[in-house]
């Protein structure tokens, strides 16, 4: 690729590894549900954590369980891509 010459420490597409995230249900689904429902600035950590707690108690038991059941699509799609990014497989 483009950074190849310039950069030839930094592995091409193919060999980039698919990131962890993709495949923890919090960092793939749940947390971007608690940023959306808690947006506002707080002016402490605690006022953070009292919405972080009422933002959770609002999603829906259904949510989360088809977050769940979806690792193991997620799986089987890094398993196919060989490790490799699997989000367009999705």
């Amino acid at each position: 690729g483009r950074l190849g010459g310039a950069f030839p420490w930094i592995p091409g597409q193919d060999l980039w590894p698919a990131s962890s995230p993709d495949l923890n249900p919090m960092d793939f689904s749940v947390w971007g549900m608690l940023e959306g429902r808690s947006r506002e600035s707080f002016a402490t950590v605690d006022d953070l954590k009292a919405a972080l707690e009422v933002a959770w108690a609002s999603i829906d038991d259904g949510y989360l369980r088809r977050t769940v059941n979806s690792v193991k699509k997620r799986l089987r799609a890094c398993v196919k891509a060989r490790g490799s990014n699997f989000e367009i497989l999705l």
